[in-house]
């Protein structure tokens, strides 16, 4: 909220807590067993917003670097999340990114009998400090270990040159074998440890690789020896032979331990992950840690990263099996030959994208997923990309226990609109996110990383696993050891003694983003295309602003959705108003079937007329069958001259905006605002339980908005949920309005706050204010950033005004309330020297006087210019003799901080200040005269990696493998030559003071 309002009741939180208590403590000694039940659920979810359950804490992966580890550090880790507010770990064994280096020792292989001591050993104290566990399956990423054989590892379809011949002639020659990786494992002879022949072809070798007829190709097989001996007739003409073989990729993990190196499984064959996942199990199971019992909830499979024509050995019957036709003929399309004509091709190529989509899914991520559940553990995975995972996404999402995307700090990388549409569709509860992911190693701080949590929030996430917590088994933290990208947390980490708030606001959004369900009012059908994604959240021009969406696949619609009064309906809850197809031609025929059943019981659908499915399954009788189906449903509906068709007790309309139809069927914008500022610009979210509407509304911009909000919620009383803080405040200054409920809504730069509707019982409001005679809310003709009401004390209201007037409120009760505001606000400016200490093994000296504020990078003593650390500021001032204490609320500006700072006002605490506006209520801490102000600022390791990567290696006082930062591999810079980063406490320091008017309602 804006600053006079943000910080006010940071120290009236137990206040209004044990107020909301008693009241509700009196509304179960008169009301029914369900009321009980519903106060009950009230007081739950506030203590839990309060006080976040160690479930919806963050996350990190916990990297064992190199496999390397050390048990006392272990369970120094493991508490210092505990005390940070953090919830648990996936643990990661990783290799170093740059090997070559050799600064890192290698350590047990990953899941050998030393490996899973430590394991066991951080299960064991886990358990013991109340937190959970994930385990990575691999070291570093892929699928795949030491203990897969090349029967089960990952595989690909090779060819061999072609071998052209003439006919008519005799052919009696041993076809060459295709040429294969180099890392693909052999026998003694030089050919691979695993290979099949799927098949040899021969085909008219005709110019620009198109093959006309289908029927001219010969599948010769048969007439090929174990040798690899071909015996053929050659008809007539110029003829193409080619040998088609599976084997092995010899693809390995990608960045593994250097003791953990091994093969990735064959991800489409379920054999291989059924002994790639039994052997962990296996390997994880004791007579003293049984699975499924302990902290360990979850195995992790980290993202698909395999590239080439994907293969399995049993390939071509699958194929057959699921879509009824043989995949023989069509094996010159893979190499780029266009076989029949165009047509023919894309729906071969449609089939085969298909048939490798189903197989990853149901071979591996349905298939790890039951194993896992046989264990009492779950499955987590980026199934979803991003990546070049050859998924149709949602399915494979859908497929696991926790769908897991992952977003990038400072990168356009971020994938989770598609994770949480897969978490709404399929019934998950838990939107995962791999958070943070970066280039810029030690040189952020959460200000920094707040909005892009902010924007990830709005998106649908409320599980955050940080990217990455390094092991430090030599409890070297300056910063020590890292695998290489990634934000990462630990005590590693700077600012890591003040991380707490931080850690409770992801904890608090978390929380509050797993209540209910999400509110989302139209549903897109992305098709049903072979590799299928779902890009992130944008507005739709069709549908507009305040609107939300899911976006849906075939499985979901064919297997989960009903209709309910005219809406689709999901088995867990969901409900959307519309369904939006793509503006596609073809569509899968069982879909459209599903699609006119459900507009025949009441659905409305939007799109175009669809004229084809896809495929070669039955072709063309299928498009035929479209067709008419079509036909039926969309009748005259052509999309420009009629653009609607009453169909059963549904309806199918194109050729209408959606936001046309969403008012015409009596449902507005779930979240609208009005502002006196053209550039505001604010995202939401909104969930719903039984009782309470939920919206979490974030402002983008970087400077404060003041607007008139409206929800679509009508009949229920708003409250304030601070997620900074954990206060949760009534909403004083609302209005009940056609469209649902209007209120103020007041947002400093990049601030986020849940707006939480509830049942309860109805109290006095305040309707509208004006400021001599102009009205602020809620028609906003005037400037309303200056003013704010609040809850008090004792049962009694603040007016919080920055300008001097006076203000009129007219409340619910019809009383109408005169405040005057004297005075505008005035700013005092702490000004003249500071003396700043600093602490001892750092570099710079104990302690300095700075003439007036500046950057520590800036200043000509190399220790302070370079230093990385806590420095605490210390200042006596004194307030003027003519500073009214009376009737005016104190406000703390530190200005600009970078990055960090924990405030002592007359020693006592104030708070840490984590991020833009770095501003606190101090009202209850400042007196007259003089004052007493101390502040702990703390900044990254950034400028100390710099200043010692430009000294002898013994005088340094930093240690890390990490020689360069801020861009993938080895670009972005040098230490040395990273830019230096601004600094310290950098103001101006003011102390605001701010009008004041109380008043009561009744």
């Amino acid at each position: 909220m804006n600053l006079s309002i943000k910080y006010k009741n940071m120290k009236k939180a137990p206040i209004l807590y044990f107020a909301t208590l008693g009241l509700l403590l009196s509304c179960c000694q008169t009301g029914t067993k369900l009321q009980q039940n519903n106060i009950s659920e009230e007081i739950n979810m506030e203590e839990g917003f309060k006080n976040p359950p160690a479930t919806a804490r963050p996350w990190a992966y916990w990297v064992w670097t190199n496999g390397n580890f050390d048990y006392s550090q272990l369970t120094s880790d493991l508490e210092e999340i505990k005390a940070k507010g953090m919830g648990g770990f996936d643990i990661f064994d990783c290799g170093e990114r740059f090997p070559e280096q050799g600064e890192i020792p290698a350590g047990p292989a990953f899941l050998g009998e030393e490996s899973l001591k430590a394991i066991h050993h951080a299960i064991n104290e886990a358990d013991r400090l109340g937190l959970e566990l994930g385990l990575i399956t691999s070291s570093s990423w892929n699928a795949g270990g030491s203990w897969v054989k090349p029967e089960h590892a990952n595989m690909a379809l090779f060819s061999s040159e072609k071998v052209v011949v003439k006919g008519p002639a005799r052919f009696s020659e041993k076809l060459p074998f295709p040429s294969f990786p180099e890392k693909t494992p052999k026998d003694s002879d030089g050919t691979p440890v695993f290979y099949k022949d799927i098949a040899v072809l021969a085909y008219p070798n005709a110019e620009g690789k198109i093959i006309k007829e289908q029927s001219s190709i010969k599948d010769l097989s048969a007439q090929m020896d174990e040798t690899g001996k071909l015996e053929w007739d050659v008809p007539e003409g110029e003829w193409a032979i080619t040998r088609f073989v599976c084997t092995n990729t010899g693809k390995m993990l990608h960045s593994p331990s250097l003791n953990s190196q091994g093969l990735v499984i064959d991800h489409f064959n379920p054999e291989a992950t059924e002994a790639y996942f039994q052997t962990i199990i296996d390997r994880l199971q004791t007579e003293k840690i049984s699975l499924g019992n302990n902290a360990l909830k979850y195995l992790y499979l980290c993202s698909y990263e395999v590239w080439g024509i994907s293969w399995t050995p049993n390939f071509q019957n699958e194929f057959f099996n699921r879509r009824g036709y043989s995949i023989i003929p069509y094996l010159p399309v893979l190499l780029g030959n266009t076989v029949q004509n165009e047509e023919v091709t894309k729906r071969f190529k449609y089939d085969f994208e298909k048939t490798i989509c189903d197989l990853i899914v149901d071979a591996h991520y349905k298939n790890a997923t039951g194993i896992s559940n046989k264990y009492g553990l779950q499955l987590c995975a980026e199934s979803g990309g991003p990546g070049p995972v050859p998924v149709e996404a949602l399915k494979a999402l859908g497929a696991l226990d926790i769908p897991r995307g992952e977003f990038w700090q400072g990168s356009s990388t971020s994938l989770v609109k598609e994770i949480a549409s897969a978490a709404h569709i399929y019934g998950k509860k838990l939107v995962d996110q791999e958070a943070f992911t970066s280039w810029e190693m030690w040189q952020e701080g959460p200000c920094d990383l707040k909005s892009i949590a902010d924007n990830s929030f709005c998106n649908g996430m409320n599980k955050i696993t940080m990217h990455t917590f390094p092991h430090h088994p030599d409890g070297n933290h300056n910063p020590g050891w890292a695998f290489y990208a990634g934000t990462h947390m630990g005590p590693g980490r700077v600012w890591w003694p003040k991380v707490k708030p931080f850690m409770d606001y992801l904890s608090r959004c978390c929380y509050l983003l797993r209540q209910g369900l999400f509110v989302g009012d139209v549903c897109y059908y992305y098709g049903d295309q072979g590799y299928n994604y779902v890009p992130e959240k944008n507005i739709d021009p069709s549908l507009g602003y305040g609107y939300d969406y899911d976006v849906t696949n075939p499985e979901v619609i064919l297997t989960r959705m009903e209709e309910r009064k005219g809406k689709i309906v999901l088995p867990d809850g969901m409900s959307y108003e519309l369904l939006v197809l793509p503006d596609r031609k073809d569509i899968d025929l069982d879909v459209l079937k599903k699609i006119r059943e459900l507009v025949r019981s009441g659905i409305t659908i939007v799109g175009p007329k669809p004229t084809r499915t896809n495929g070669l399954t039955d072709y063309p009788l299928r498009d035929e069958e479209v067709r008419k189906i079509a036909d039926e449903l969309w009748g005259k509906c052509d999309g420009e001259t009629v653009k609607e068709n009453q169909y059963g007790k549904g309806k199918v309309i194109w050729g209408r905006s959606l936001k046309e139809i969403m008012q015409e069927r009596g449902v507005g914008r779930d979240f609208s605002f009005i502002s006196d500022n053209s550039g505001t610009n604010l995202d939401y979210i909104h969930r719903r339980t039984d009782r309470k509407d939920i919206y979490f509304i974030r402002n983008k911009n970087k400077t404060v908005e003041n607007v008139t909000a409206t929800f679509r919620v009508k009949d229920k009383i708003p409250e304030f949920w601070f997620p900074e803080t954990g206060e949760i405040r009534k909403c004083v200054l609302y209005k009940q309005v056609d469209e649902g409920t209007a209120l103020a809504l007041n947002l400093a730069p990049e601030e986020a706050v849940f707006v939480v509707f509830s049942e309860k019982p109805n109290e006095n409001q305040i309707l509208s204010v004006a400021k001599d005679g102009k009205v602020l809310f809620p028609e906003q003709s005037g400037n309303r950033k200056t003013v704010d009401i609040v809850p008090g004390e004792s049962g009694q209201f603040d007016l919080i005004a920055w300008e001097s007037g006076s203000y009129d409120m007219e409340a619910a009760n019809g009383k109408t309330i005169k405040a005057i505001i004297e005075k505008n606000a005035t700013e005092f400016e702490i000004t003249g020297s500071w003396e700043i200490r600093f602490p001892e093994g750092k570099g710079a000296p104990a302690s300095a006087i700075f003439p007036s504020l500046n950057s520590w990078s800036e200043n000509a003593d190399e220790g302070i210019k370079y230093f990385s650390g806590i420095a605490t500021y210390h200042k006596e001032f004194e307030l003027p003799d003519d500073f009214n204490m009376t009737g005016i609320q104190f406000l703390l500006d530190l200005g600009n901080v970078r990055l960090l700072a924990d405030v002592y006002l007359n020693d006592k605490p104030v708070g840490i200040l984590w991020k833009s506006p770095y501003c606190a209520d101090i009202t209850k801490f400042l007196k007259s005269g003089k004052n007493k102000l101390t502040i702990e600022v703390a900044n990254t390791w950034s400028n100390r990696l710099t200043g010692d990567a430009r000294l002898p290696e013994n005088k340094r006082i930093t240690k890390t493998n990490i020689k360069h930062v801020g861009g993938p591999l080895k670009k972005g810079f040098l230490w040395q030559d990273a830019p230096l980063l601004e600094s310290g406490l950098l103001g101006p320091v003011k102390i605001v003071s701010v009008g004041k008017a109380t008043f009561k309602l009744n």
